[in-house]
């Protein structure tokens, strides 16, 4: 453990070293326009269309450190090399993937907080509704982001990065579509789409489970349940594509 816990300090290092965290100073510039362009509404409008906002803005800025750096980050290591250099060391191949996805994760949850402290902030000073509420959908927005974190990982150690990358926008953007896409060619599809949804529903990670951002938008509550069924998917989606790319990765030949 000592091990794996020094490759994802490692990991946040690096990624602080890359200046990630301006994208925190960037979503509060966001914040802080839309309190400006949203001052015409009435208070409560203006309140709704804020939070809406600043979550949807901290789930998108998430979602492209974890497509860009999360794509690059074994790669990187095995195109430069590198990656001997640490495995020659008493150190796993899953231990240093594990590592690295925790790493990952660090970064992500110090982001999601430090935007969540400004989105407060911002909704403390601005007229209208102030939920702590809103952190349940911050929550969920990290489990969704590990989620995407341990897809990425796999693919990172099976195809080059910028696949990597659209490969990991696709599933992003089939996690939350493929519910959808599935009742739909029930209803309408032919034998053939019916089955080919329906594997891409159990194969793709349901992205829906973590989306409650309407609800805390509009007040509505979220039952104790979802939150423990959410984490319960998060982990266990998260740990099948952890041993599934140790077991890609223990196989690949590296120079």
């Amino acid at each position: 453990m000592s091990t794996v816990g020094t490759l994802a300090v490692g990991t946040f290092r690096e990624t602080v070293r890359d200046r990630l965290f301006y994208l925190v100073g960037f979503f509060g510039f966001v914040m802080l326009a839309s309190t400006a362009v949203l001052s015409p509404l009435t208070i409560g409008a203006q309140s709704k269309i804020m939070v809406d906002v600043g979550l949807a803005a901290m789930a998108a800025f998430c979602l492209l450190v974890v497509v860009l750096v999360g794509s690059n980050m074994v790669r990187k290591e095995m195109d430069k090399g590198t990656i001997v250099t640490i495995l020659a060391r008493p150190v796993g191949r899953r231990q240093y993937l594990v590592g690295k996805f925790l790493g990952l994760n660090l970064t992500l949850l110090c982001m999601l907080a430090l935007m969540g402290v400004l989105f407060y902030l911002v909704l403390a000073v601005a007229p209208g509704s102030f939920s702590v509420s809103y952190t349940g959908a911050i929550y969920m927005t990290l489990l969704e982001m590990v989620v995407i974190n341990s897809v990425v990982l796999l693919l990172s150690t099976s195809v080059s990065a910028p696949l990597a990358a659209v490969a990991a926008l696709g599933v992003f953007l089939m996690g939350h579509l493929s519910q959808s896409l599935r009742d739909f060619a029930a209803m309408q599809g032919t034998p053939l789409q019916q089955k080919l949804f329906s594997g891409l529903y159990y194969l793709i990670p349901n992205l829906e489970v973590f989306n409650i951002r309407g609800a805390v938008v509009h007040g509505d509550p979220v039952g104790t349940g979802q939150y423990v069924l959410a984490t319960v998917y998060a982990l266990g989606y998260a740990g099948l594509m952890i041993i599934t790319a140790g077991a890609v990765f223990g196989r690949k030949g590296l120079r």
